[in-house]
C-alpha cells in the first residue's frame, strides 16, 4: 500500500464513508436483469407445456415436471448452510399447501392448457392478485380500499374480453371456454393459495417454504406415476419409454427454470428490493405468454386480446398499488406460475 492510498483511505474513514461501498446502481443492477429473465421462464412455461403434452398426459407431465423440481430442490436444500429442515408440527400444513400449490393446481392447469391458447392461458393467470384481493373482500381478513376495488372490475373486463373475443352474446359457444374456465378456477385456487401460504412464509424463509411445498406436493402425485386413474388412464411409467426427447427437454426446462430458477431468483429479488418493486416485473409474464404462442404455436393476435390484455395488466396494477397481495409475494410468486 503506497503513501496515497493511505492518505486517501484515511481521509474516506474520517468522513465515514467505508471503501468498498458499492455504488446503489451497481447492487440493484444485476438482481434486475436477472429478474427480466423470469417472465421470460414464466412466460414461456405454457408453450413448454403444451409441447410436453404431445406425448404425455396432463397429470404425467406434472408429475415428471415436479419430481425433477423436487430432485433439484432437495440437492440445493442439502448444500444450503444454515437451516434447511422445517417443524414436525408443520408437516400436515405443507401437505396441504402442496396439495393445492403443486399436486391440483398443475392438473388443472395443464388440462386446462389443453383446451385453450397459450396467450389466453397467461392473461387469465396474470388476474391471480385481483382474486387474492376479492378473497379479502369477502373474508374481511384484509382492508381492500375503492383503488383495488376498481382494479378487479378493470382486469375482469379485460378477461371478459380475452375469452368471448369481443362477442358477449356468443360468451359461451367459444371454443376455448372449457379452458378458460378451468384456468380462472386456476387462478382461484392460487389466489386462496397466496393467502393461505402467508402463515408459512412468517415462520420461515420463502425459498425453504416453497421448496418444502414442491416435495410435499410431489409426494402426493407419486402414486399415479404407477396406477392408473380416472385422472389418467395411463401411467407416467407406461408413458416414459415411448417419451420425445422435445417432451424430455420440455419438463425439464418446466421443472428447472421454471419452478426452482425462477423462484430462487424472485425470491433473491424480495429480499435486495422488497416485494412491492419486484411484483413489478410479474406484469412481464402475460406479454411473453402471448408472444411465445404467437412464434411457436401460431396463436392470433386479436385486438380483443390486446385490448382485453391491457386492461388485465393495468387492473392488476392498479389493484397492487395499496395492497401487498399478490402471488408473487406469498408464492412465486406471482405466478411464480408457471
Amino acid at each position: 500500500m503506497n503513501d496515497h492510498t493511505t492518505i486517501y483511505n484515511n481521509f474516506n474513514v474520517k468522513r465515514g464513508i467505508a471503501c468498498t461501498k458499492i455504488p446503489l446502481w451497481k447492487k440493484f443492477h444485476n438482481i434486475h436483469l436477472l429478474l427480466m429473465t423470469v417472465p421470460i421462464f414464466l412466460g414461456t412455461s405454457y408453450v413448454a407445456a403444451k409441447i410436453g403434452m404431445q406425448d404425455l398426459l396432463p397429470l404425467n407431465l406434472v408429475i415428471l415436471r415436479f419430481v425433477i423440481a423436487s430432485l433439484t430442490f432437495i440437492l440445493i436444500l442439502l448444500l444450503k448452510k444454515g437451516k434447511s429442515c422445517i417443524d414436525k408440527k408443520d408437516l400436515p400444513q405443507f401437505f396441504m399447501l402442496g396439495f393445492f400449490a403443486i399436486t391440483s393446481f398443475f392438473y388443472i392447469h395443464y388440462t386446462g392448457l389443453q383446451y385453450t391458447t397459450s396467450t389466453n392461458a397467461g392473461l387469465i393467470m396474470a388476474t391471480t392478485p385481483v382474486f387474492a384481493a376479492l378473497f379479502c373482500i369477502l373474508t374481511k381478513k384484509e382492508k381492500v380500499n375503492s383503488r383495488s376495488r376498481l382494479g378487479i372490475c378493470i382486469a375482469f373486463m379485460g378477461v371478459l374480453l380475452v375469452i368471448s373475443q369481443g362477442h358477449f352474446g356468443d360468451l359461451f359457444h367459444q371454443k376455448t371456454l372449457l379452458g378458460d374456465g378451468l384456468l380462472i378456477l386456476n387462478a382461484l385456487v392460487w389466489a386462496w393459495f397466496t393467502l393461505k401460504g402467508k402463515s408459512v412464509l412468517e415462520k420461515y424463509s420463502p425459498f425453504i417454504a416453497m421448496a418444502y411445498i414442491h416435495i410435499f406436493g410431489t409426494i402426493l402425485l407419486l402414486p399415479f406415476a404407477f396406477f392408473p386413474t380416472i385422472f389418467a388412464e395411463t401411467t407416467l411409467l407406461q408413458q416414459l419409454p415411448t417419451v420425445s426427447r422435445a417432451t424430455l427437454l420440455a419438463s425439464a426446462y418446466l421443472a428447472i427454470f421454471c419452478s426452482v430458477y425462477s423462484y430462487f431468483i424472485w425470491y433473491l429479488g424480495i429480499s435486495k428490493i422488497g416485494a412491492v418493486k419486484t411484483a413489478i416485473f410479474s406484469y412481464f409474464n402475460p406479454i411473453m405468454a402471448t408472444l411465445a404462442g404467437i412464434v411457436i404455436f401460431d396463436d392470433v393476435l386479436t385486438l380483443s386480446i390486446v385490448l382485453g390484455g391491457l386492461f388485465v395488466i393495468l387492473g392488476v396494477y392498479i389493484t397492487n398499488q395499496k395492497n401487498d397481495i399478490s402471488s408473487g409475494n406469498a408464492s412465486l410468486p406471482d405466478k411464480i406460475e408457471s
